[in-house]
């Protein structure tokens, strides 16, 4: 039986954030926020593995092209989550839990800063331009 109620997640600058636990898709609301796709182990052994935010909590998680690989390949059972109406605020909170339990379904972090980012993201995201990417000099594989 899986227990229905709150859990609390920690980011990884410590801050804590409650989440409400839901199998159903009837249950989650139609407003803005976080959510944890989590597979539970033990009855309070729990593991995400995939944080996201969504504008729409129902509509995204009704119907999320993850979910079924999450089911089925590493055996979520439910999902948590947390309505936040500011998009920069879920930004934040998505950002701060993917750095924290690096969940297997995430594919990627956002950099923190310039030198937190590989060379090419600079180079995509325009955080060099282009004379100062040749100014560089050859760039040697990795």
């Amino acid at each position: 039986m899986i227990p229905y109620g709150w859990h609390v997640w920690r980011g990884e600058s410590n801050q804590r954030y409650r989440f409400k636990i839901t199998r159903s898709e009837s249950e989650l609301p139609t407003a803005p926020g976080i959510y944890v796709m989590v597979r539970r182990t033990a009855f309070f052994w729990l593991k995400p593995v995939y944080i996201g935010k969504a504008a729409s909590l129902a509509t995204r998680l009704g119907d999320h092209e993850k979910w079924y690989k999450g089911l089925y390949k590493y055996n979520a059972t439910e999902r948590h989550y947390m309505t936040i109406q500011k998009e920069d605020e879920r930004q934040r909170v998505e950002e701060d839990l993917v750095r924290r339990y690096k969940p297997v379904m995430n594919d990627m972090l956002v950099p923190r800063s310039g030198k937190d980012a590989p060379n090419h993201a600079k180079l995509k995201r325009g955080w060099m331009s282009a004379s100062e990417y040749y100014a560089l000099g050859p760039v040697k594989p990795s």
